[in-house]
């Protein structure tokens, strides 16, 4: 009895966010980029390859290693670099990292989707922002560093960016097939891993889920018409799929930092550099 009462509570809740879907907002209530669907067009880049990287979590080493590496691949000194997010936290060199951000952003050279460790650290700006007594954990005491420049790099970080000279689209966790852009999730922009379908009476669902162990990969239902490229996947790996290709190699885990060049004649290369240590257990 207990388990009919349950699954028709299951349904009930379903067939209300069926009829009813919840408001589109971040997360953890963070501010919403200003642009948060940004396309890169090809003026900006001009005839420079680009760099597409993994997460880096603030690997700051291994990241200019990447970099001096994919410039020495490409046979390029001036090259664009997109990164997938999750550039920063739980590594070693926060500090160093959003310096080298910045300033590869200032340049023209780089740019970058929120990821959902960004998320993580501006609801920690907003809380110490809002009330001026609360104390960061200590897993973010590292923030007491940051400048209200580095915040506003940070909070500028769209979800998604679109680079049409490639046909590619670049996000943090995902995208969920056969749904407009503009009508994705942020919460599964940033935090989906896996699908889950639904189908009843009143119809079929999906929706996304951030556990690996739960639907199935989203990557693998992906068939474009764009190529995605994303991270946030680490227990996975690299995964080099016909539509999308994720980066998160798990650098911070004592892997590897991931990237793949891509040249205006759109030949892919992989190219990765191993860490130099484990700075997180996995």
């Amino acid at each position: 009895m207990a388990a009919v009462t349950f699954n028709s509570i299951s349904l009930l809740q379903e067939f209300y966010s069926w009829l009813f879907p919840p408001p589109n907002i971040p997360k953890y209530g963070v501010p919403l980029p200003p642009e948060p669907h940004r396309v890169i067009d090809a003026q900006e880049v001009g005839d420079r390859p680009f760099l597409i990287v993994g997460d880096i979590h603030a690997c700051c080493d291994e990241f200019k290693d990447l970099v001096t590496e994919a410039k020495r691949r490409a046979g390029f000194e001036d090259i664009f670099i997109v990164c997938v997010g999750d550039m920063l936290n739980k590594g070693p060199k926060n500090q160093e990292t959003i310096q080298f951000l910045r300033d590869l952003s200032a340049k023209g050279q780089l740019a970058a989707v929120r990821g959902n460790h960004e998320e993580s650290i501006l609801r920690e700006y907003m809380s110490k922002t809002r009330d001026k007594e609360y104390s960061l954990p200590e897993r973010y005491q590292y923030l007491n560093d940051f400048s209200e420049e580095d915040f506003d790099f940070l909070l500028k970080l769209p979800y998604t960016l679109r680079i049409p000279k490639i046909n590619a689209l670049v996000v943090h966790a995902g995208v969920v097939p056969n749904v407009d852009l503009a009508r994705q999730k942020y919460i599964d922009l940033s935090h989906m891993r896996n699908l889950i379908y639904s189908y009843h009476v009143w119809g079929s669902s999906v929706r996304g889920n951030s556990k690996c162990d739960i639907g199935v990969g989203w990557a693998t239902m992906w068939s474009g018409p764009q190529h995605v490229y994303f991270g946030h996947d680490a227990r996975r790996s690299v995964q080099d799929l016909p539509h999308a290709t994720g980066l998160d190699s798990g650098c911070l885990y004592g892997k590897q930092l991931t990237g793949v060049i891509i040249d205006a004649s759109l030949r892919r290369q992989f190219v990765s550099v191993d860490a130099k240590q484990v700075y997180s257990p996995p």
